[in-house]
């Protein structure tokens, strides 16, 4: 069976905006004082909750903004992101999958954001195109070819296949950051990459993208 090439780095999309001096943080980091931080969450100590946004926050907006390809509302989405899980720190067993549990309320965040945006769009009131920092214009119309294949795709399955082929999560990271094992996350990623090759084989310049093609 075909499997889809990995999107390469150059149309992945939107990047999340970055203040200036900022490094790029990794998509998944494990502190070594994770352990103290989630014990200050939960104390709902003012430093701690400053230590998650600054340890976290760029992970949640890079990621965000490339699931729903637009930098559109990510500030509401990333308060949202937070906010719950600050509310939901107690439920944290394990203070080392602290990583885990954020990505996966902003999975869950950016997945009810999707299902809302679907609605709008089909009663007439959301059509927003995919933003690009590409000056090239076709690579701009690529990757605004690939957020339109995506668009057709249900939530669940767009945030599944953007994870592991654009932000490039390892299948085990995306298990834990999904709360479900990696047998389920293998079977939602191949029903997600034989929807995007259905769309995507329709276009031209997205054809290169799958089957293996070069």
């Amino acid at each position: 069976m075909d499997v889809v090439t990995p999107l390469p780095r150059r149309l992945s999309g939107p990047t999340a905006p970055q203040r200036s001096g900022e490094p790029v943080v990794p998509l998944a980091r494990v502190g070594s004082d994770d352990a103290a931080l989630v014990e200050g969450l939960r104390a709902e100590r003012p430093q701690a909750i400053a230590e998650l946004f600054d340890r976290f926050d760029g992970i949640v907006r890079t990621m965000l903004i490339r699931t729903l390809g637009s930098a559109r509302d990510v500030e509401d989405l990333a308060q949202e992101t937070f906010l719950i899980v600050i509310r939901r720190i107690s439920t944290l067993r394990d203070s080392a999958a602290l990583s885990s549990f954020v990505i996966g309320v902003a999975i869950r965040v950016a997945r009810n954001e999707l299902r809302k945006r679907s609605l709008r769009r089909w009663v007439g009131l959301d059509d927003v195109e995919p933003e690009s920092t590409e000056q090239d214009p076709v690579v701009r119309e690529s990757v605004a070819r690939v957020y339109r294949a995506l668009d057709r795709m249900d939530a669940s399955s767009r945030v599944v296949f953007v994870l592991r082929h654009v932000e490039g999560l390892e299948l085990t990271e995306l298990a834990a950051a999904m709360n479900v094992s990696l047998a389920t996350v293998k079977r939602r990623l191949a029903r997600a990459e034989r929807r995007f090759e259905a769309i995507a084989g329709q276009d031209p310049l997205l054809r290169a993208y799958i089957g293996g093609e070069s």
